[in-house]
């Protein structure tokens, strides 16, 4: 308990320090869009709350002794910030720390870009992709690992829910996680 405490507290932390100005212009090709879009809405965004939700395992994937050992409630959540970016489409950039199916802690930092349609008067629904770093003790002894991972989301004026899958192989990956940001 006193770890998973200790990860949020750290997360806050550095989610609280001041943003320092980055001059782009001087990152190589490539890190230069991706460092001024990051600055950007850093700079210019809205704050959010993040919270987790659920991590659901593909049954169809797991054995059933597996599933009964993981935890699907993904309690936590974190801070970031979103822009618009044209289009009604926007960026965002985030942390999250959760329990993970072994109900320890994980930490991901990520930016996310969405591209979304009216349904209904403020109803929106959309579809993007996620990329950062995430740290994870499972798997990798929270060495930081990358990630690039499709995204779809629903938005109502400022309430904003969101999937993601993790592909993986037998009794590993395969899982759909849900959270939700709540934009103030």
């Amino acid at each position: 308990m006193f770890k998973k405490i200790w990860a949020f507290a750290m997360l806050c932390a550095v989610l609280s320090l001041p943003a320092k100005a980055v001059d782009c212009d001087t990152w190589i090709w490539g890190f230069d869009t991706a460092c001024s879009r990051i600055s950007g809405t850093w700079n210019e965004g809205n704050a959010g709350l993040y919270l987790t939700g659920y991590a659901w395992h593909n049954r169809s994937t797991y054995d059933a002794d597996k599933i009964d050992e993981y935890n699907e409630f993904a309690y936590g959540g974190g801070l970031g910030y979103h822009r618009a970016t044209g289009n009604k489409n926007e960026e965002m950039i985030y942390a999250l720390a959760f329990a993970d199916s072994h109900e320890e802690p994980q930490v991901h930092v990520g930016y996310a870009y969405m591209w979304y349609w009216d349904v209904i008067g403020p109803l929106r629904a959309g579809a993007g992709w996620t990329g950062g770093i995430f740290l994870r003790n499972a798997d990798f002894n929270y060495v930081p690992m990358p990630f690039v991972l499709p995204m779809v989301g629903v938005k109502y004026d400022k309430v904003n829910f969101y999937a993601t899958y993790i592909p993986g192989g037998k009794n590993n990956g395969n899982v759909l996680f849900v959270f939700s940001r709540f934009d103030y």
